[in-house]
């Protein structure tokens, strides 16, 4: 009779524990979901080591620093061209990010209590390597590499922030680490 006395309050606590955590998960969501509001109309940033940002707005305008790029008219569709390409790869990227965080803290909690926590743990990591491998991923990231090499070819002052190459796409496709850093 004692047992079922100590096992329900633990149960009880591990309820709400685990509404509490899936609430932390949900706040986490809302974030994402923010980020990815706040991409559509933020600009896109380019680095490269030892020189100045560069920005590029919703029209295609750059920015260097603080300078604004002269642009042709061409060339301000490619310069768009590129950011529309990174927006949808990193809007792929937050969505998936979303779909994987949504119950994630519960999960991991709830599996640490029964000691399987560093399992939930691996799943997560293994879901998330998955998205970034996956057929709709690596062809955004080929996407983003085209519009890339394209704007650079046009636009040369931006060639030192090109970071994506074909290889980094070859090694997205085959499952492999891969470097494709914006």
């Amino acid at each position: 009779m004692n047992r079922p006395k100590r096992f329900l309050p633990s149960t009880v606590a591990l309820a709400a524990l685990a509404l509490l955590v899936a609430g932390c998960s949900g706040a986490a969501t809302r974030e994402i979901e923010a980020e990815r509001a706040a991409l559509h109309s933020d600009p896109v940033s380019m680095s490269a080591k030892n020189l100045p940002e560069v920005s590029i707005n919703a029209s295609g305008a750059v920015k260097v620093g603080t300078d604004q790029l002269s642009l042709t008219a061409g060339q301000r569709a490619l310069t768009r061209d590129y950011r529309a390409a990174v927006i949808e790869l990193v809007d792929l990227t937050l969505s998936g990010t979303a779909r994987i965080t949504d119950h994630a803290m519960s999960r991991v909690l709830l599996a640490s209590l029964i000691g399987r926590g560093d399992e939930a743990g691996e799943k997560i990591g293994r879901q998330a390597e998955a998205m970034v491998h996956s057929p709709p991923f690596c062809q955004l990231l080929d996407r983003v590499r085209q519009s890339q090499d394209r704007m650079v070819r046009s636009v040369v002052t931006l060639q030192p922030y090109a970071k994506i190459d074909a290889h980094a796409v070859e090694n997205c496709r085959a499952g492999k680490p891969y470097d494709a850093s914006i």
